[in-house]
C-alpha cells in the first residue's frame, strides 16, 4: 500500500463531504474557513464555530449570505432526456474529488496545453537599430530636430520652472517619425521633460514641457519581447476561468479589465485544468511575480505571438477522468466504452451551462433580458450575487452593476453594461442552449437516430459549432496604448502615457475603431446548409453525426421537421424565433451545433485502491515537481475506471459520461454516492460529530500541509488548508459560468 497517498489529499471530502458538515446537513461542524466569513461576531460570540444543522440563525443576527444546499437543477429540467445507445451502463462516481477531473486545452495547431516550466523567460538583449544609431553619437540629433529647436528645448531645462513649452509641428509626419522625435528627446533629457502629441486645429503638434511635481508624465517601458502578446499556460485547481482572470488582473494592478486577458475557452471550476491565456504587452516577469502567491493558480511556458486569444480559438479538449467505486465487471466496462466510441453521445449542453440554482438558473435571467424585463433581470443577478458561494467572483462586474443602479435606478441598460460582456452573453446563451436541448430531445424521441427528410447538414465543416460569441471583446475596446511600449502599473493616479503613442494620439486608434465598428455592423454571412430530401436519405451519404440543429437566432435556417416546435417554445416565452431585439446587444444571430458527436480519442483502464480519497492520477503540477506516488495498489478494496477522452470544441465531458454510465450527472445524484466506503454505523456516528471536530481538523490540515510541502514544495500548497473545508460545500454553488464552452 502506498503510504503517501494523502500528501495531496486536499480535496478529500468530495461532493457530499466526508463528515457531512455544514448548514442544513443535520450534523455538527465548523463553518468552512473563508476570509469572507472570518470573525463574524454575533450576540452569542464568534460564529466561526458551527451549530447543529437545520436550526437557522442565532438570534436576530443574519449570517453572511451563503447558498444552502438544496435541490439543484436536474438534467430533465434542462431538456437532457435521451441516449444514443442502449447498453447496460455501470456505476461510477463523477468528481468525487476535483482532481478526478483534469482538462487540457488543445489549441488550433493540435498542441495540448501542459505546464512544464514556471520560470519567466529572460528578456532579449535590446539591439540598437541601425537607423537610430545616430541618437547615441551626440546629445542633440540634428537629423531628428534642427539645432534651434534643441536649444529651445534645452532652455526649458536650464531656466527656472515656467508654464512655457516648446511645440513642434509634425503635421504630415508618420507615426514612426513622431516616435523618433519622442525617443531622441527622451534619450537626451531623460525624465526632465514630458512630451505629448496633441491635435490643434487639424494640426498634429508634439509638445515638450519641463517636468513639474504633480504633472503627469510618461512612464512607459520599451517593449523588447518578440511578439505583441505574451501567451502563457495557466494551470488552475478548483477555480473557474472567469475567476482566474479577475484574480490575475487584480494582482497585476494594471489599468485593464479581466476580460482583457485573452483565453480560448472557459474550463470547469471543479477540476484541475490547463489552458492558454494571453495579455498585450505585459512583461512575463511581472506576471510571474504577481501570481506567485495566488492560491491554486500557476503560470508558465511563456511564448510571444502577434495575436490575442479569443473564445473559440481552440481545437478541443483532452479530459483525464477517474470514476471511483466502480462495481461492474471489466467486461461490462469494456462493452460500455466500446459503445461510446462507436455510437458517441448526444451533444447536449451540460448542467454547467445553466448554473445550479433551481430558483434562478442562468437561462431564466437570459429569458428576462430577451424579454426586455431588465429590472427583473438586474434583481435576479444581484440576488444571485448575494447568495453566491464566491463573493470574490461576483465582486467585480456585479458590484459595478449594483453601484450603477444605486446611482441611476432608471438606467437599467447602462447598469447592465457594467457587467463583463462575456457574463451578459452567458445569460443569453444559456437560454438558447435550453431551447436547443429541448428541441434535440424532441427530434430524437420522435424521429429516431437516423437522418430523415427535413434534417439539415452543413455544406462545410463548422469551425466553431458553439453558440455565437461576441465579435468585440472588452480588451479591444479598452486598449489605449498602440505603441511599442509595455503596459505599466497605473496604481499612482499621477502617472499617464503622454508620448506620441499614448491615448492622446488617436489617429490610429480612430481608424482601428472605425474599422471595428464597420466589421461589427456588417451582417454575418450565413453558414450554408442543406435540407435533406428523399434522395439524400436514400443515398446513405449522411449519418446522425452529420445532422446539425440550429441554436436560435436571426441568422440560421430552421429544419422544416422541427421549426414549429422551436416556434412553440420561444413564443411560449413571448419571444420571436428570430431572436431580434431593439437593443442590438441583445440580438442573437444563432449558430449550428451537431446533434451527436463521437470521441476523437477514448482510452480506459481499471485500477484498484484502498484509500477513498487517494490520488488516482497526477496533475501537471505534480508531474512538474516530479511527484510520482498515487493510491493505486494491485489488490485494493475499491475499483476505479481511468478514462482519457478527447472531445471537440464545446462538447461536454459530463454528457459523454452520462452516456457511458447511464446515470444522472447532477450534483444531487452524485453527492449521494460519496460515502460508499462507510458502513451504516460509521454514517450514524459521523452525523453526531465530536465537539472538538474543528480542532482535530486544524491538526489534520497542519499535518497535511507539512507533509505536502516536504514532497513538492511550498508553491503547491498555497492556501490549501482552507480548501479542505470548502470542498465539503462544493455542491453549494458550482460555477454559473462554467462553460461558456466547456466545452472546453
Amino acid at each position: 500500500m502506498n503510504n503517501n497517498w494523502n500528501v495531496n489529499n486536499r480535496d478529500r471530502k468530495g461532493w457530499g463531504g466526508y463528515r457531512g458538515r455544514g448548514r442544513g446537513r443535520g450534523g455538527r461542524g465548523s463553518w468552512p474557513r473563508n476570509e469572507n466569513f472570518r470573525d463574524q461576531q454575533t450576540p452569542y460570540g464568534n460564529q466561526n464555530r458551527g451549530f447543529r444543522g437545520g436550526r437557522g440563525n442565532f438570534g436576530t443576527h443574519k449570517k453572511p449570505s451563503r447558498e444552502t444546499p438544496g435541490k439543484r437543477l436536474s438534467e430533465e429540467e434542462i431538456g437532457v432526456t435521451e441516449y444514443m445507445s442502449d447498453h447496460k451502463g455501470f456505476n461510477g462516481i463523477i468528481k468525487c474529488r476535483y482532481s478526478d477531473f483534469q482538462v487540457s486545452e488543445i489549441n488550433e495547431s493540435g498542441e495540448i496545453a501542459k505546464l512544464t516550466d514556471m520560470s519567466p523567460p529572460e528578456p532579449p538583449t535590446e539591439e540598437i537599430i541601425d537607423e537610430d544609431e545616430d541618437l547615441l553619437l551626440s546629445k542633440y540629433n540634428l537629423e531628428i530636430l534642427p539645432l534651434e529647436t534643441w536649444d529651445r528645448i534645452n532652455s526649458l531645462i536650464v531656466n527656472p520652472p515656467t508654464d512655457k513649452n516648446v511645440e513642434v509641428d509634425v503635421t504630415g509626419m508618420s507615426k514612426e517619425e513622431r516616435t523618433k522625435i519622442h525617443d531622441s528627446v527622451k534619450k537626451a533629457f531623460g525624465p526632465s521633460l514630458v512630451s505629448s502629441t496633441v491635435t490643434i486645429d487639424d494640426k498634429k503638434i508634439v509638445r515638450f514641457e519641463k517636468f513639474k511635481k504633480g504633472v503627469r508624465r510618461d512612464n512607459r517601458v520599451k517593449w523588447v519581447w518578440p511578439g505583441e502578446y505574451v501567451h502563457f499556460v495557466l494551470h488552475k485547481e478548483n477555480c473557474d476561468t472567469m475567476e482566474a482572470a479577475i484574480r490575475i488582473a487584480e494582482r497585476l494592478k494594471l489599468n485593464i479589465k479581466p476580460s482583457m486577458l485573452g483565453y480560448a475557452g472557459t474550463k470547469d471550476r471543479r477540476a484541475k485544468t490547463t489552458q492558454w491565456f494571453s495579455l498585450r504587452k505585459v512583461d512575463p516577469r511581472k506576471i510571474v511575480a504577481a501570481t506567485k502567491d495566488l492560491r491554486d493558480l500557476y503560470v508558465g511556458n511563456f511564448t510571444f505571438k502577434n495575436y490575442n486569444l479569443r473564445l473559440g480559438m481552440l481545437k478541443g479538449n483532452r479530459f483525464r477522468i477517474a470514476l471511483r467505486n466502480v462495481t461492474a465487471s471489466d467486461e461490462v466496462i469494456d462493452e460500455a466504452c466500446e459503445r461510446l466510441r462507436k455510437h458517441g453521445f448526444i451533444n447536449y449542453f451540460g448542467l454547467q451551462r445553466f448554473g445550479t440554482r433551481v430558483d434562478m438558473p442562468t437561462y431564466e435571467i437570459g429569458r428576462k433580458l430577451l424579454q426586455s424585463n431588465f429590472r427583473e433581470a438586474v434583481n435576479s443577478i444581484l440576488q444571485d450575487r448575494a447568495s453566491s458561494r464566491s463573493m470574490a467572483r461576483a465582486a467585480a462586474g456585479e458590484a459595478r452593476l449594483e453601484r450603477a443602479i444605486n446611482n441611476n435606478p432608471r438606467d437599467l441598460i447602462g447598469a447592465l453594461d457594467q457587467l463583463p460582456r462575456n457574463q451578459r452573453m452567458m445569460y443569453l446563451h444559456s437560454y438558447q442552449s435550453l431551447v436547443w436541448n429541448r428541441c434535440v430531445s424532441r427530434r430524437l424521441r420522435l424521429l429516431g437516430h437516423q437522418p430523415v427528410v427535413g434534417d439539415i447538414v452543413p455544406l462545410h465543416n463548422l469551425q466553431h459549432n458553439e453558440v455565437e460569441e461576441d465579435d468585440e471583446s472588452d480588451d479591444e475596446k479598452d486598449t489605449t496604448d498602440e505603441s511599442d511600449y509595455s503596459v505599466q502599473d497605473t496604481e499612482n493616479n499621477s502617472v499617464q502615457d503622454t508620448g506620441d503613442n499614448s491615448v492622446q494620439d488617436t489617429e490610429n486608434k480612430e481608424c482601428k475603431d472605425k474599422s471595428k465598428e464597420q466589421e461589427k455592423n456588417a451582417p454575418k454571412p450565413k453558414v450554408p446548409v442543406k435540407i435533406l430530401n428523399e434522395e439524400d436519405i436514400a443515398s446513405g451519404r449522411y449519418s446522425i453525426f452529420d445532422i446539425v440543429m440550429p441554436i436560435p437566432g436571426h441568422n440560421v435556417e430552421y429544419p422544416p421537421n422541427m421549426k414549429e416546435y422551436y416556434k412553440e417554445l420561444v413564443e411560449k416565452d413571448n419571444l420571436k424565433l428570430e431572436m431580434t431585439h431593439k437593443n442590438k446587444a441583445y440580438s442573437l444571430s444563432g449558430a449550428y451545433r451537431h446533434i451527436a458527436v463521437r470521441p476523437e480519442e477514448l482510452e480506459w483502464r481499471t485500477v484498484r485502491y484502498n484509500e477513498p480519497f487517494c490520488d488516482l492520477q497526477l496533475s501537471d503540477l505534480q508531474e512538474l515537481h516530479q511527484y510520482t506516488d498515487t493510491g493505486i495498489v494491485q489488490d485494493g478494496k475499491f475499483k476505479a475506471c481511468l478514462l482519457t477522452i478527447t472531445l471537440p470544441v464545446s462538447s461536454y465531458a459530463t454528457m459523454a459520461l452520462r452516456e457511458l454510465l447511464k446515470v444522472d450527472t447532477s450534483n444531487d445524484n452524485q453527492a449521494q454516492q460519496n460515502n460508499y466506503f462507510k458502513s451504516k454505523t460509521e454514517d450514524n456516528y459521523d452525523t453526531e460529530e465530536k465537539k472538538e471536530d474543528g480542532e482535530s481538523d486544524d491538526k489534520q490540515d497542519k499535518n497535511d500541509s507539512s507533509q505536502y510541502n516536504e514532497n513538492i514544495g511550498n508553491n503547491d500548497n498555497r492556501g490549501e488548508k482552507r480548501k479542505n473545508e470548502d470542498e465539503s460545500e462544493v455542491d453549494v454553488k458550482k460555477n454559473k459560468e462554467d462553460n461558456l464552452d466547456n466545452v472546453i
